[in-house]
């Protein structure tokens, strides 16, 4: 009854709407028949790790969660604010020569409440836009030695707008990650949006498929889809599993404060070497996309 709703979906209340019936009903039937529908560029079960760094707090952690993916030998992508690059520069130098790939959060983060917190990036005029982004380009350059070829929308969602793509090709970048693969094209796998901007969509989970998988929405929201750390290990290990079983991409980003307790992260590490999936980072994922 549901077949005619595998497709991406847009509309905010038929949105609303299909994510009650079908995670009430559904959602491992159309979780996998869902993103059976993807073109998985790297024909073999793949997934990219990444995280924003939005908060103090989040920096806080930077350093356990390095060790963390050092431990597990895995590289991460990491959305993170140039002002934060200025404030904090070592903790980033440590990340890049760790061999993490580093995305563009803006420069402030707006609505972000150290920086920016009456601003909002849907309401920013093309120009603050972009003046965000490129400023944020620059601080990775000088400080990291790095040119950056990812951007990442702050809170992405609702504040994401199309403007993005066009400054993103202006400024010569190569993708973005900020929507939800529930709502755009690809089924999960990177796909190219417009201005040859190619987006790669975060991912959502095998019984919540019209949700992003994440600790917000997972954990610490108003009602909590799971609100309870030993599920949402458990709900990532068997949606791994699914990706494993039918050779899938499949992509989230975590907040770091949240994932480094109750040890998430080296939980999450441990399911990733165990589960015959190659981890991968975006700027890889372009190569073998384009190619």
């Amino acid at each position: 009854m549901w077949s005619p709703l595998i497709r991406p979906i847009k509309n905010r209340y038929l949105a609303y709407f299909a994510r009650r019936v079908i995670h009430a009903t559904c959602p491992e039937s159309y979780f996998i028949n869902y993103m059976k529908k993807q073109q998985n560029p790297f024909k073999e079960a793949t997934y990219a790790l990444t995280f924003d760094f939005d908060f103090e707090k989040d920096i806080d952690a930077f350093p356990l969660l390095l060790d963390m993916l050092q431990k597990h030998e895995i590289k991460a992508g990491f959305a993170v604010i140039g002002k934060f690059v200025e404030k904090y520069p070592d903790i980033h130098k440590r990340a890049v020569d760790e061999g993490h790939e580093i995305i563009n959060h803006t420069y402030t983060h707006p609505d972000n409440p150290h920086w920016a917190p009456k601003r909002y990036f849907n309401k920013l005029t093309y120009v603050e836009q972009k003046a965000e982004i490129e400023k944020a380009h620059e601080v990775f350059h000088k400080i990291l030695g790095i040119e950056c070829i990812g951007f990442r929308t702050p809170h992405y969602g609702n504040l994401h707008t199309e403007s993005v793509y066009p400054i993103l090709a202006e400024l010569g970048y190569k993708y973005s990650s900020s929507s939800a693969a529930s709502a755009y094209n690809g089924y999960g796998a990177p796909y190219t949006h417009s201005h040859g901007i190619i987006e790669i969509p975060t991912g959502c989970s095998i019984h919540f498929p019209l949700a992003i998988f994440d600790s917000w929405n997972m954990l610490r929201k108003n009602k909590p889809f799971l609100g309870d750390d030993e599920l949402f290990v458990n709900e990532f290990a068997e949606t791994m599993q699914v990706i494993a079983e039918h050779n899938l991409f499949l992509t989230h980003y975590f907040d770091p404060y949240d994932i480094i307790e109750n040890n998430k992260l080296d939980k999450i590490c441990h399911i990733l070497n165990t589960s015959n999936t190659q981890t991968t980072l975006y700027r890889d994922l372009f190569h073998q996309h384009s190619s």
